[in-house]
């Protein structure tokens, strides 16, 4: 499996820096960026991406009036033909100014990730910050720790620790349980923590996470299998929107969402 990644960027903000670095960590140094120009984007956006970025990558500017979700889909579709096992990871930076689901509901990203959990090979990582500052900060973590969900041991689980694995930079990938495991961790070929698990599994994926991201220079993936119904594949389980809804504005956290339609 080979991960290409494609950032779409509105800004270059607190959150636009968060995704950069990240999408270095899992590109092996090497991404795609696009930006969509509107009435309300920086039009002085190309100069500062390049002075930040040093130019590597180019910023793809479109103009305004052209349809961002055509965008990224017909450049998801060209990095996606490289190789019948090539998986495209979309980063998403999501800059707010205070925690509001109806906010984010409202934004166009959330339109986008809706759109690309039905296509193939397509992984959506949202890079979040709750923030003022317009520009970046100057701060990014120095360390990634990526932590696969593994409520169970199927295909999905295992299709997630594999797109995991394959990230470059010495990111330290494991996967974490919660509550009683009925399975042989051996068999999923990565080291499973046990975690305990409260009575709001939301509850306890926040625990977790906040004991990796108590130092301020580390930032935790969470990985997500997100398994889809093969009659009705925009319909989502309650699991996975809840998991969603409590890491959505979770400081130093990234979530990886990773779509599995069987067949039955």
């Amino acid at each position: 499996m080979r991960n290409r990644v494609l950032l779409y960027a509105e800004a270059l903000d607190v959150a636009a820096e968060g995704a950069i670095w990240y999408a270095r960590q899992i590109g092996d140094g090497t991404f795609r960026a696009v930006h969509v120009a509107g009435r309300h984007t920086d039009t002085g956006i190309h100069a500062r991406w390049f002075d930040f970025t040093g130019g590597e990558p180019r910023l793809d500017v479109r103009p305004p009036g052209t349809d961002a979700m055509r965008v990224v889909l017909e450049e998801v579709a060209k990095l996606r033909s490289e190789s019948d096992d090539t998986i495209v990871t979309v980063v998403l930076p999501e800059q707010f100014t205070k925690r509001s689901l109806l906010a984010a509901a409202q934004r166009a990203q959330f339109r986008l990730k809706l759109r690309l959990l039905v296509e193939p090979r397509v992984v959506v990582a949202d890079v979040p910050a709750i923030a003022a500052l317009k520009r970046p900060e100057g701060h990014v973590p120095k360390k990634l720790f990526v932590r696969v969900l593994a409520g169970k041991l199927d295909p999905a689980t295992e299709r997630a620790v594999e797109y995991a694995r394959g990230f470059g930079n010495g990111a330290e990938v494991r996967a974490v349980h919660f509550g009683d495991r009925e399975w042989d961790a051996a068999e999923l070929g990565v080291p499973v923590d046990d975690a305990p698990r409260s009575s709001k599994l939301g509850d306890s994926i926040l625990s977790y996470v906040r004991e990796l991201t108590g130092a301020d220079d580390v930032a935790v993936n969470v990985v997500l299998p997100e398994r889809l119904h093969p009659s009705l594949p925009r319909l989502r389980g309650r699991r996975a929107l809840a998991i969603k809804k409590c890491l959505l504005f979770e400081p130093h956290v990234i979530l990886s969402s990773i779509p599995f339609q069987s067949t039955t």
